[in-house]
């Protein structure tokens, strides 16, 4: 999902370009999160995450996240960006 056309005016207000298309279909930097990693059939990284593995979020979700009042765990549930479980979390980015 890309950015709404609210969010789109926030983050040129903030001086922010958004992603391309392109930019955003890449995986997120996983360096930071000190999880375990490993590669799909696919060649997409994967996170473990508690006791199970889950594919890395991309660019995409990470932007939409960053400017919502909620993001996805690896789980699926949506919480509060600053929630210990939350994507942004677990990437170091909050």
């Amino acid at each position: 999902m890309a950015l709404s056309l609210e969010q789109h005016l926030i983050a040129d207000l903030m001086g922010y370009p958004a992603m391309t298309e392109e930019d955003g279909a890449e995986h997120a930097d996983l360096s930071c999160c000190g999880l375990p990693q490993r590669t799909d059939d696919d060649g997409w990284p994967e996170v473990k995450w508690g006791s199970n593995w889950y594919p890395a979020p991309s660019m995409e979700e990470v932007e939409e996240w960053v400017f919502d009042s909620v993001c996805e765990t690896p789980r699926g549930d949506m919480v509060e960006p600053d929630h210990p479980g939350s994507w942004l979390s677990i990437l170091g980015l909050i």
